[in-house]
C-alpha cells in the first residue's frame, strides 16, 4: 500500500479550513448587517406596531371602547343639561351601571 504524502494532505485540509474561515466570516457580517438593520429605531416602532395590530380581538375591543366612550359622554353631557341636581345623580349612576353591565356581557362573550 502507498503512503499519502502527509504534506499534499495536510495543505488540503488548509486549504479547506481557509475556505471555512472565509466563508463563516463572510456569513457573519451579513448576519451583523441583518441584526443593525433590525435594531435600527423605525423598524423598532414598526415591528412593534405590527405585531400589537396582529392582536385577536383588537378591532372589537377598540370599538367596544370607543362605544363606551361615546355613550358615557353623550350620557354625562345629556344628564347634566336637562334635569335636576338630586335626579340627575341617581339617573347618571343607573345609566353608567347599566352600560356597565351590557358593555362586560359583550366583551365577555368575545373572549
Amino acid at each position: 500500500m502507498k503512503k499519502p504524502n502527509q504534506k499534499l494532505v495536510l495543505e488540503e485540509k488548509i486549504a479547506y479550513l481557509k475556505n471555512k474561515q472565509t466563508t463563516d466570516f463572510y456569513n457573519l457580517k451579513e448576519q451583523y448587517h441583518q441584526t443593525i438593520e433590525i435594531f435600527t429605531p423605525i423598524n423598532i416602532i414598526k415591528n412593534s406596531f405590527e405585531s400589537i395590530l396582529k392582536a385577536p380581538n383588537l378591532k372589537a375591543n377598540l370599538l367596544n371602547q370607543a362605544l363606551n366612550y361615546g355613550v358615557s359622554f353623550i350620557a354625562k353631557n345629556t344628564l347634566h343639561s336637562n334635569v335636576d341636581f338630586s335626579m340627575q345623580g341617581i339617573l347618571g349612576k343607573i345609566f353608567r351601571f347599566a352600560l356597565k353591565k351590557i358593555t362586560r356581557k359583550k366583551t365577555t362573550k368575545n373572549d
